[in-house]
């Protein structure tokens, strides 16, 4: 049998915010999950709790409670040993969405499962995730659809499809990739000796027909790759961006993938009016003085580098501090900005030696950068997004980049790289209106002539200093282009960026994986 029509979904992910956040995984599937409920689908949640179970904070706020679940036995190693392992489960209610944490009942498992950093020891995390979603489905009444998210769940969502098949129920698989890339492992990592996924015959499909084939034969013929493995595994893949799904999924994999794939945007809920009433409330006015005065409260402390001039113009950064999201770029990009100055929001990510090297870029353009790895609290991190001249996203490459829409959805500009998602997100000012600039990737010149034409048109409005000739031009046949961009940031987001359209797009995608399912049950 397979399901007529996605009554119940099954999320699967390593993050969900704001239990647990490392980067935009975790918003996007919290704004997948609540807004899917709000259209009347059953959504529940599994993941690891990763310690957040161990928090009486968190228990207490989430109304945590242990589930009367637990899966014990143990895994024979490469090594020909056997391991014990016991896993358990704990419960909660968020949003209209019901969120199952799997939690280590012994010592062993714990100092594995129950790691804060959702990415330590991930390897056997997504291991011992496949043996406990698929002991989880013999007491809870089986999905409409499995939806996992990116590979550390890949192996837990196949494993549990091929649980519910024994059964008799064809249920989709849909798998969505925010950001490519995984490790390989030999089959061993994935057999029923280790992760618990058998190696019966089943039905893949391949786009132009369901191809009888074995969990190993598969793994085998991508060399034991988990993203390659669940991409053919799956029902449809789905992606952030047709940017990303052309320009990197199709020249990983192939144009086949096409056939089995969808996009649906990320989405955002922030809203201009409730920042500008935080602001107000707080500092009176909307202006360029309450910046500076958030910056000192909530940036400036710890800080790598305390001093800034004030009388130039602000642009943020905010992500990861990594090569991928070119901050350093941008810093070097002041070259060509003499009225510009950044102020980098970070995430440390344990890249020790990027970091040195953009601290060290700051270093040499002293009283011009601001680096802090401050956990800025979101009202005032809302606010600063806000006041600021423009957000940039100098990023190597992107499949989506939230911080743009979250930017946008404040009426304040983006200048990016123009990779990935970020074609989608910005639209250029030069083609008559837009929200911002796209700029060459790699490119410090282009990023800071881009950043000092809005230093003119959203700071000081002294037109005659902007850099670019058609920016120029344009701000001078426009006395009101500052509020022109804003507006149509604000009224782009939401035409296209607001949950209601993900959910929407996402249930076109959850269809899409259904009907594949249905075609691979009456082939059976």
């Amino acid at each position: 049998m397979a399901p007529r029509s996605i009554k119940r979904a099954w999320i699967l992910t390593f993050e969900l915010s704001p239990l647990v956040k490392v980067g935009g995984l975790g918003e996007a599937v919290f704004r997948y999950a609540k807004y899917l409920s709000k259209k009347g689908v059953e959504v529940t949640v599994l993941m690891p709790s990763h310690g957040r179970h161990l928090d009486l904070g968190i228990r207490t706020k989430y109304n945590l409670r242990p589930l009367d679940f637990a899966v014990c036995g143990s895994r024979k190693g490469l090594d020909g040993n056997s391991y014990n392992y016991c896993l358990g489960a704990e419960e909660a209610l968020m949003e209209g969405f019901r969120v199952v944490m799997f939690k280590g009942l012994d010592y062993s498992t714990g100092v594995i499962f129950d790691s804060w950093n959702p990415y330590a020891y991930v390897e056997e995390k997504a291991a011992l995730m496949a043996r406990a979603v698929k002991a989880f489905s013999w007491i809870e009444v089986q999905p409409d659809i499995i939806h996992v998210n990116d590979w550390h769940t890949v192996l837990a969502g196949i494993s549990l499809r091929d649980e519910l098949e024994k059964r008799g129920y064809a249920v989709p698989v849909l798998y969505t990739i925010h950001l490519s890339g995984s490790p390989s492992f030999p089959w061993h990592y994935a057999s029923p000796e280790w992760s618990g996924l058998d190696d019966e015959p089943h039905l893949v499909w391949r786009v132009y027909r369901h191809e009888p084939v074995s969990n190993r034969a598969v793994w085998d013929s991508v060399g034991g790759n988990v993203e390659a493995f669940g991409v053919i595994e799956a029902d449809a893949v789905q992606t952030v961006s047709y940017s990303y799904l052309n320009e990197e999924l199709k020249k990983r994999y192939g144009d086949w993938i096409g056939g089995k794939s969808c996009v649906a945007y990320n989405s955002t809920e922030w809203s201009v009016k409730e920042v500008e009433r935080w602001i107000e409330s707080n500092y009176g006015n909307v202006d360029h003085q309450v910046l500076f005065e958030l910056i000192d409260k909530y940036v400036r402390p710890g800080s790598w580098l305390d001093k800034m001039d004030e009388s130039l113009a602000v642009f943020i950064v905010a992500g990861r501090l990594t090569s991928q999201k070119g901050i350093d770029i941008a810093i070097r990009a002041l070259d060509y900005a003499p009225s510009a100055s950044l102020v980098v929001l970070g995430v440390p990510v344990g890249d020790y030696g990027y970091e040195q090297y953009i601290k060290r870029l700051a270093e040499e353009r002293r009283g011009r950068v601001l680096i802090s790895s401050n956990r800025v609290p979101d009202y005032a991190y809302k606010a600063i997004i806000r006041l600021a001249a423009a957000t940039l996203v100098p990023s190597r490459w992107e499949p989506f980049g939230l911080v743009a829409v979250e930017s946008l959805a404040v009426g304040t500009p983006v200048i990016a790289s123009a990779v990935g998602g970020l074609k989608e997100i910005v639209v250029d000012l030069r083609s008559g209106r837009g929200d911002g600039l796209l700029t060459r990737p790699e490119d410090p010149y282009e990023l800071g002539l881009a950043m000092e034409s809005l230093s003119h048109i959203m700071w000081d409005h002294d037109l005659d200093r902007v850099p670019i000739e058609q920016l120029r031009s344009m701000a001078k046949r426009n006395p009101t282009l500052e509020n022109d961009i804003r507006e149509f940031a604000i009224s782009d987001v939401d035409k296209r960026f607001r949950p209601e359209s993900t959910a929407e797009q996402l249930l076109q995608c959850y269809e899409k994986a259904r009907q594949m399912a249905y075609y691979r049950a009456i082939s059976s």
